[in-house]
């Protein structure tokens, strides 16, 4: 372990996540029935998308605010009733 106590969630430097068993905080510990999941840990951390998606096969958060946004669009456009034309 680093030779600084960490009470949170961390990286090493070969890239492993680390809670630590003293975080303080028991919504890290996503093992336990009160934790976190470990996607909204990755996203409290602000891990890349690279990180992300080692450890999660969730949407990145990113990616999944654009698909949303992509979404609305194309729904909205479909709302919109074609114009008639007047002769």
């Amino acid at each position: 372990m680093s030779e600084t106590k960490h009470d949170e969630p961390y990286f090493m430097k070969d890239g492993t996540l680390v809670i630590p068993f003293s975080c303080p905080d028991h919504s890290y510990k996503y093992w336990k029935k009160e934790g976190k999941q470990l996607s909204e840990i990755l996203t409290d951390m602000n891990v890349d998308k690279e990180t992300w998606q080692r450890f999660t096969s969730d949407k990145f958060p990113e990616d999944a605010v654009i698909e949303a946004a992509s979404a609305a669009a194309i729904e909205a456009e479909s709302d919109v009733e074609p114009e008639v034309e007047k002769v």
